[in-house]
C-alpha cells in the first residue's frame, strides 16, 4: 500500500514527538552509528534524505524535551533500574521517522515513503546471510524494535517463515506506527526474553538474527557463552547466526571469543564508520562457497532486491581468510578482531 494511503503526517522541518506508549515506544535495538554514503542501499535519494536527517539531529534540545516530560533536568534524573527502558523519543524530518535511544542516538530509522527499505547500513549488512543461503525456510529475529529486518524479510522473502521476539510489550504495541505487517501463518511476534526463547522454545530455524539491546548496550543474557551455545543448538544444519554488535570496537573481543568457541566458522565484518560490527557464525563446517559462487549469488540477489548484494559480497569476500591455527586461549581485541580462536577458525582480514 502506498505511504499516502496510510494517512501519515509529514513535517517540512525537524520535529520531536514525545508520545505515550500508545503511540510510540523505545525500540529494543541499541543506538547505532549511521554510515552514510554506503553503496549498499542502491537509492541515492534515500541517502540524501538520510544525510539531511542526520544534519538536523544536533538541533534537538534533549535537556528541554526531558524537562517538559519529567519536570526535572536529565542529569538530575534518578538512575534507571536494571532492565528499565528509557522513555520514547521520536524524531521526524521530511521522509524519515526515527526512534532515538538515550535521548541522543539513532536506533531506528524508517522511510515513510518506503517503510520496508533498509536505510541503516548495519541492517543491510545483516542481510548478507542471503549470500550463503538465498532461500531460508525459517528466520528468527531477537529484537523487533521498529521492525526493519522483519519488514524487509517479510516483503522480499515471501516463502520464508519469520518469528520476531521482543521483550518490551510497549514496542510491540506501536508496531502499526512502523508498518510492521500483521501476524499470519508465516509471521509471528512473541513477547518474551530472547535468551529464554532460544533456550526453551522447541522449534529450529535456518537463520537467527540477534539485534537486541537495552539501555546499557548488549544485554548480558544475549552475549553469554550459554546463549551462543543455545543459538547453535537451535539452528538447522547449515544454519547461520548473525549478530549485530554495537559498542567501542575494543570491547568486542570477549564476545567474538565466545561466539568463536561455540561455532565452527565466523566472518567478522566491522563497519568502516561507527561502532557496529556484524558477525556471521556458521553452525557447521566452512561454507562450500568460493568467491566466484558468492559473487554469482550476489548477482542473482541483485535482480530480486532493492539493495546491492554485489557490493556486500565483495566486502565479505575481501575479509574471508581461512585460518588453520591450533587452539588458542582467546581472541585479539583489536579493531580487526581475532587472529585465532579456540575450537574455531575465523575468517578475517589479515
Amino acid at each position: 500500500m502506498p505511504a499516502g494511503d496510510r494517512m501519515i503526517g509529514r513535517t517540512s522541518a525537524a520535529t520531536m514527538t514525545d508520545r505515550s506508549a500508545e503511540d510510540f515506544a523505545v525500540e529494543s535495538g541499541i543506538a547505532c552509528e549511521l554510515e552514510t554514503g554506503s553503496d549498499l542501499a542502491g537509492d541515492d535519494q534515500a541517502e540524501t534524505e538520510l544525510d539531511h536527517f542526520l544534519d538536523h539531529l544536533d538541533d534537538i534540545d534533549r535537556e528541554q524535551r526531558y524537562f517538559e516530560r519529567y519536570g526535572t533536568e536529565h542529569h538530575h534524573a534518578s538512575p534507571m533500574e536494571p532492565g528499565e527502558l528509557a522513555a520514547p523519543l521520536v524524531f521526524e524530518l521530511g521522509n524519515i521517522r526515527s526512534l532515538l535511544a538515550n535521548w541522543a542516538f539513532v536506533q531506528s530509522a524508517m522511510s515513510i515513503d518506503d517503510p520496508d527499505m533498509l536505510i541503516l547500513d548495519y541492517t543491510r549488512r545483516m542481510m548478507g546471510f542471503l549470500l550463503f543461503n538465498p532461500s531460508p525456510g525459517t528466520i528468527e529475529i531477537i529484537g523487533l524494535g521498529g521492525g526493519s529486518l522483519a519488514k524487509y524479510c517479510h516483503q522480499y522473502l515471501p516463502d520464508t517463515s519469520i518469528i520476531a521476539v521482543e521483550i518490551d510489550p510497549d514496542v510491540i504495541a506501536v508496531r502499526e506506527q512502523f508498518f510492521i505487517p500483521p501476524e499470519s501463518e508465516r509471521f509471528e511476534i512473541i513477547c518474551t526474553d530472547g535468551a529464554e526463547f532460544v533456550r526453551r522454545d522447541g522449534r529450529r530455524c535456518d537463520i537467527l538474527l540477534v539485534d537486541g539491546f537495552d539501555k546499557d548496550g548488549q544485554p548480558a543474557q544475549l552475549c553469554s557463552s550459554e546463549f551462543y551455545r543455545d543459538c547453535r543448538s537451535r539452528l538447522n544444519p547449515g544454519g547461520i547466526l548473525v549478530v549485530n554488535l554495537c559498542d567501542d570496537h575494543w570491547k568486542h573481543g570477549s564476545i567474538l571469543s565466545r561466539i568463536g568457541r561455540c561455532f565452527g566458522y565466523i566472518i567478522d565484518l566491522p563497519m568502516k564508520i561507527g561502532m557496529n560490527r556484524i558477525i556471521f557464525a556458521f553452525r557447521d563446517e566452512q561454507p562450500s562457497l568460493d568467491r566466484a559462487a558468492l559473487l554469482q549469488n550476489a548477482c542473482d540477489l541483485d535482480h530480486a532486491h532493492p539493495m546491492s548484494f554485489s557490493s556486500l559480497a565483495n566486502e565479505i569476500a575481501g575479509r574471508i581468510k581461512s585460518l588453520d591455527h591450533g587452539p588458542a586461549d582467546g581472541i585479539d581485541s583489536g579493531f580487526y578482531g581475532a587472529q585465532s580462536l579456540s575450537m574455531a577458525s575465523l575468517w578475517t582480514a589479515g
